[in-house]
């Protein structure tokens, strides 16, 4: 009985989260020291209230470039800020078998089956372009309010760079 419980209160809790009028049941108080990372149904429900961008960073397990995005330019303050001020925040694993909706529609890992390795994820290979006939890890990719994409960034973003980018998108909008 325990077990029906738990699951009926994780199946009743999003909706009911939904169905409120409260802008504020998603966000959190912003954290000026990290990246206030969201889940995708979190930023979608997000995106119809706020003037931002989805930010998505596509990353995959042992990536090397993906964890120094991590450690060092998602870790930069002047980053953080406008990250945070600015955008949606979502950390995806381009390579999860979990499947994904997205925008109505649902996007699966064509290699599910647990004893496959992991392979690029339908949402990711659905977003990302590939560059000479390859992905890059990471990738990250701006969405705006229509589910346009704005702009696909691939490998390793310096803070410089990322500045730079964040900041054009962010003047663009006004």
């Amino acid at each position: 009985m325990k077990y029906k419980d738990i699951l009926l209160f994780y199946f009743l809790l999003p909706i009911f989260c939904l169905g409120q009028n409260n802008n504020n049941i998603f966000s959190n108080e912003i954290d000026n020291n990290s990246v206030n990372w969201i889940k995708l149904p979190q930023a979608e429900y997000l995106l119809k209230e706020e003037n931002k961008y989805i930010l998505l960073f596509f990353y995959r397990d042992g990536c090397e470039f993906c964890e120094k995005m991590k450690t060092q330019t998602f870790k930069d303050l002047e980053v953080v800020n406008l990250i945070n001020h600015n955008f949606l925040p979502v950390m995806i694993n381009g390579k999860s078998k979990k499947p994904i909706l997205y925008n109505d529609s649902l996007y699966v890992n064509e290699k599910s089956n647990e004893s496959a390795l992991p392979y690029f994820h339908n949402f990711f290979k659905h977003l990302v372009e590939l560059r000479n006939e390859n992905y890059y890890w990471p990738t990250i990719v701006i969405i705006d309010k229509n589910y346009n994409k704005v702009i696909q960034g691939s490998g390793f973003w310096p803070k410089e760079l990322a500045i730079r980018n964040f900041k054009y998108l962010i003047a663009k909008e006004k």
